[in-house]
């Protein structure tokens, strides 16, 4: 089942380290490109015995030369994870700025873009990516001796986030981060419909909050256009509703689940 999960702790795809963004490209690229899991999963081994042995290298236990093999390994797996990265974001980008339109009334614009560690070309593939990675480890080669680990690659990458043209981290309010987010989700949903030919599930935790009644009824309104879609909220608003006039609805409480 292809689903799109919305929680509180995605607002660190906003505030959060670039590991939380990586992850949340990892993750939705995993659900398009099966090969894309594996070959992350082989990276993460690759990095792992490289890393090992440049420390092994820079300790004196082990040559140079011994290089040569993982970094063919690293370049392979990781030029792969690069260039489906930057292809995804592409495909967001065109898709995250016209939901967060409409969920704002076009009073802001979002925009994301891939942050590579290597210096990809504009058009990139997969020869492109591979060439990138292995020139950065060339040039990076002394100063990855030195501190005995891999400085480019995938596990490097970023994710840029921008609201009305400045980063959102450092400058976003609880609320825009909140509507930034859900804007990726949707366009997540999208682009798994688009490429999946079946729209996924919506899993929508305490999506609500800290959302003034116009974004409210804006969120509630594209949600509502999905097949199936499972909301949590501490309250239900009045004005919310007449948009959950047709919603199936069940209370928590004390643990026990019951029809509302």
């Amino acid at each position: 089942m292809t689903a799109v999960i919305f929680a509180a702790v995605d607002l660190e795809l906003v505030y959060g380290p670039p590991s939380a963004r990586r992850r949340y490209l990892d993750i939705l690229i995993s659900q398009l490109d099966r090969e894309y899991l594996r070959t992350a999963q082989r990276y993460q081994r690759v990095a792992y015995q490289r890393n090992h042995l440049l420390r092994a290298i820079r300790d004196r236990r082990a040559a140079p030369a011994e290089l040569a093999f993982w970094d063919d390994q690293i370049v392979r797996e990781g030029s792969y994870l690069v260039a489906a990265r930057s292809r995804v974001v592409d495909a967001l980008f065109g898709l995250t700025g016209p939901a967060h339109e409409e969920l704002t009334d076009t009073a802001e614009r979002l925009a994301i873009t891939y942050l590579p560690s290597l210096d990809l070309p504009g058009d990139c593939d997969r020869d492109a990516a591979a060439d990138a990675f292995r020139n950065s480890l060339d040039a990076t080669r002394d100063r990855e001796l030195t501190r005995g680990a891999t400085l480019s690659g995938p596990h490097r990458d970023d994710l840029r986030i921008e609201i009305d043209g400045m980063p959102a981290g450092p400058f976003a309010s609880r609320g825009q981060a909140r509507t930034a987010v859900l804007s990726m989700r949707l366009a997540e949903a999208e682009l798994l419909e688009q490429r999946r030919g079946d729209g996924p599930v919506l899993l929508l935790d305490d999506v609500l909050s800290e959302l003034d009644e116009t974004r409210r009824e804006k969120i509630l309104r594209r949600v509502c256009e999905y097949d199936q879609c499972l909301i949590t909220t501490p309250e239900v608003h009045p004005s919310d509703e007449p948009l959950l006039a047709g919603a199936t609805r069940f209370t928590l409480e004390d643990n026990t689940i019951t029809p509302a």
